[in-house]
């Protein structure tokens, strides 16, 4: 699963600590050099040292004409110095802290945008934190869970996110992206943080809003806002949204994103000698782009004894695609303090020689020296440093893992919302602030982002072969263009697409100049990578075809589900069935089935779809819905709505089920193309694909199968009917079948063997992708 592990990294550099799953991984954590007689480790230490050269290379020294054109107002400047010196002056009165902390991370997975929300794996951890500017930091795990759902919640993967949560603040370090970006001055290993010396290099600075709020004790807060845009736009560099308070300078609120995806082969590239990818090109080809993209950080400060803004919650969200892997990420972070400057006992922290070298031991010697502490006692303890050697930490974590995935700590449940832990109710208006904060994104046209040929590839009975090529550019202010050139080689067509859009991470708003080959199926993906394997391979496709050329208007969210509209100027025409080679015509025979033909005509419309997914827990309530209404004139008048609503919850101690029920009509006089057809994977399975078609229809799909996710074994029963509307309420025999299948990853990839019973008899094998249950 190169997609969700892949992500891990990414979000250590966000926490600043180090990330392993299942296997071996060097940890990040700066650390005090230690002598140790080991030439791997040493030529480590030398790559380490070749790559940080490469960094500081890229590093931009501020000059006189930064410093001048860096600012748009006077007000903006003495905003920045005065948080700069606010920092220092907290820095220098601060002297302990004792707080609780909790973190979550979770990764998502999916293989097509429209799949239902689904957890790869989700960290907690709960911790209690007692820091002293002579001492140290002291640090008490109390809390700690791995859920990995598609390996049934244990076992199936092995997790460490380091050895010791977030410190919440540390002086000289702003809580930023995580503390690993928030240096006093620009880094030459990290993301440059806005608020550090000679970042006007980075970034120019204008004054924005303001707002006041009343502390429960009467104090009234005064806030500014610094509204901080890049220079040039670049994965390294942020657009953000900071504010501070008019009275101390000290910032109270923080609300960024990342101005540009990052281009994780081309990061690989330029911190290593050698290619990223070592791999067959075919492979890397298969796995490209990889590309990582932050659109929402927002961080929150709480005021303490009257004078130090602590963060009091972090929240880091975006998502990854990997190939054709779509990984949702996020982090959560909350801290509460008990104690601020007060009595703070912590006995200082020793670092010794023995503790750096178990840095160089191999995973499982970790494991093996672990489990000897347990063996002595209650406690493992370890002791490491963080930011560059500064700080060193004392670490305590529990023997008893079953006690610390079930700590008080922690929320009930690890696919609870965390509600009262994070305050994801409270960060609404940030989120949407971030989000808005992709519109000003200033910046001329960068470099375009090609989609190899490899991922456009597909194969299905009227274009045969296909190939294509496609680029996106970034523009600048959230817009980008986007074209896609595509050569059949059964019916010697040439389709393409040219396009605009903007974006603010979540949402996307583009207009787009079209000649496709359009599926008129409602279910399933016919031009996708699945239906492609199928076609080829067993001489079964299940799309319906037709050519469209037009234009769209179209809004729709950037990853996943939610509402999607299009509005449409079109001209439909048939497309013939051209091709016939496969590998079951090849060993039997069988030929494709032959597609409709199209009514011909010139159409406008618009369209609503709102996919919507709830429920996390595979054993608890989850529920899948599609909703499309489609209203068009021209040649042909129609409208057309349908629902689809799955729900899924454990029954019994090792069993689950599936229910689905669907249904739909058409008003006017709708073409063909714009028929609902039942047959098929995604709709009877068992029957042939456009068994029964027609302007209205209903269908019901009930499945049992085990608990156990990753490879669950299933049976199930369709049934369903598609006609004339006026025959909606005495169809007569609907078709039917039933069967055994399997699912792997939680439905991402699903097998079926099905029997037809009504009015087919035939047996029927289908492999497809992102199944319902």
């Amino acid at each position: 699963m190169i997609g969700p592990l892949a992500l891990l990294p990414l979000l250590a550099l966000a926490q600043g600590v180090s990330v392993q799953v299942g296997t071996p991984s060097r940890d990040t954590t700066a650390r005090p050099v230690a002598v140790i007689s080991d030439s791997a480790f040493a030529a480590r230490n030398a790559r380490d040292s070749a790559r940080a050269a490469r960094r500081r290379e890229r590093v931009v020294v501020a000059t006189a004409e930064h410093l001048a054109t860096a600012f748009t107002d006077p007000v903006a400047r003495s905003l920045l110095d005065q948080a700069r010196a606010a920092r220092l002056s907290q820095d220098s009165l601060l002297v302990s802290y004792s707080a609780s902390a909790n973190e979550r991370v979770t990764i998502g997975m999916a293989l097509s945008r429209f799949a239902r929300e689904r957890i790869f794996l989700r960290y907690e951890r709960a911790a209690r934190v007692q820091w002293h500017r002579d001492a140290g930091a002291r640090v008490e795990i109390t809390g700690e869970r791995t859920t990995a759902p598609m390996f049934g919640g244990r076992g199936g993967a092995s997790v460490e996110m380091g050895d010791v949560p977030p410190i919440p603040y540390f002086p000289g370090r702003e809580p930023l992206f995580g503390a690993a970006l928030a240096r006093a001055n620009v880094s030459d290993r990290e993301m440059a943080n806005p608020l550090a010396g000679g970042a006007e290099a980075y970034y120019t600075y204008a004054t924005g809003d303001s707002a006041s709020f009343r502390l429960p004790g009467g104090q009234t807060i005064t806030l500014r806002e610094l509204r901080v845009r890049p220079r040039t736009p670049e994965w390294r560099v942020l657009v953000a949204s900071l504010w501070f308070d008019t009275a101390s300078g000290r910032l109270v609120r923080a609300v960024y994103r990342m101005s540009e995806p990052m281009d994780i082969w081309e990061v690989a590239a330029e911190d290593e000698e050698e290619k990223p990818c070592d791999a067959p090109r075919v492979i890397c080809a298969a796995m490209s782009p990889m590309t990582a993209n932050v659109p929402v950080v927002t961080v929150e400060y709480g005021l303490h004894e009257g004078r130090f803004w602590l963060p009091r919650s972090q929240m880091l969200e975006g998502s990854a695609r990997l190939g054709i892997v779509r990984v949702p990420f996020k982090l959560e972070q909350s801290y509460r303090y008990d104690m601020v400057n007060g009595d703070v006992p912590v006995v200082p922290v020793i670092l010794s020689a023995a503790d750096t070298a178990s840095d160089s031991l191999s995973r499982a010697r970790r494991v093996e020296v672990r489990r000897t502490a347990c063996d002595r006692g209650q406690y493992r303890d370890r002791v490491l440093t963080r930011f560059d050697n500064t700080l060193p930490v004392a670490v305590r974590v529990p023997c008893d893992t079953a006690a610390l995935a079930h700590s008080p700590d922690l929320p009930a449940s690890a696919f609870d919302e965390g509600e009262e832990l994070f305050g994801s109710a409270e960060r609404d208006e940030l989120v949407g602030m971030a989000l808005a904060l992709a519109d000003e994104v200033r910046g001329g046209p960068q470099r375009p982002e090609i989609t190899p040929w490899l991922q456009m590839m597909r194969y299905n009975r009227v274009e045969g072969l296909s190939f294509g090529v496609g680029a996106r550019q970034a523009l600048g202010s959230g817009y980008s263009a986007r074209g896609e050139l595509r050569l059949s080689w059964a019916d010697r067509q040439v389709n393409g697409e040219l396009g605009v859009a903007r974006s603010n991470g979540r949402r996307e708003i583009g207009i787009t100049a079209y000649r496709r080959l359009s599926a008129a199926n409602d279910w399933g993906d016919p031009l996708g990578f699945g239906s492609s394997v199928s076609a080829l391979l067993f001489g079964r496709d299940e799309g319906f075809y037709y050519r469209s050329l037009g234009a769209e208007l179209t809004r729709e969210p950037v990853e996943g589900r939610g509402v999607y509209a299009r509005a449409f100027l079109e001209r439909h025409d048939s497309a013939s069935a051209d091709a016939s080679a496969s590998l079951a015509r090849a060993i039997s025979g069988r030929r494709f089935q032959p597609n409709i033909s199209a009514r011909e005509g010139t159409v406008g419309g618009v369209a609503l779809r709102w996919l919507g997914s709830r429920g996390l827990d595979p054993r608890g309530f989850r529920g899948v819905s599609d909703v499309r209404i489609e209203a068009a004139a021209g040649s042909f008048d129609y409208t057309r709505a349908s629902a689809d609503l799955t729900i899924s919850r454990g029954l019994f101690r090792e069993l689950d089920g599936a229910l689905t029920i669907a249904g739909g009509t058409t008003g006017g006089a709708a073409p063909v193309q714009r028929w609902w057809f039942l047959g098929g994977a995604h709709t009877v399975r068992g029957q042939p694909a456009g068994a029964l078609g027609g302007n209205s229809f209903w269908l019901g799909r009930a499945e049992l199968g085990s608990s156990f996710v990753l490879a669950r074994p299933v049976v199930f029963a369709d049934i369903g009917w598609a006609g004339d509307r006026s025959s909606f309420g005495t169809p007569g025999k609907p078709i039917s079948g039933a069967g055994i299948g399997a699912s792997f990853l939680d439905g991402m990839i699903r097998f079926d063997l099905a029997k037809g019973i009504q009015p087919s008899r035939s047996l029927r094998g289908y492999l497809y992708l992102e199944a319902r249950f």
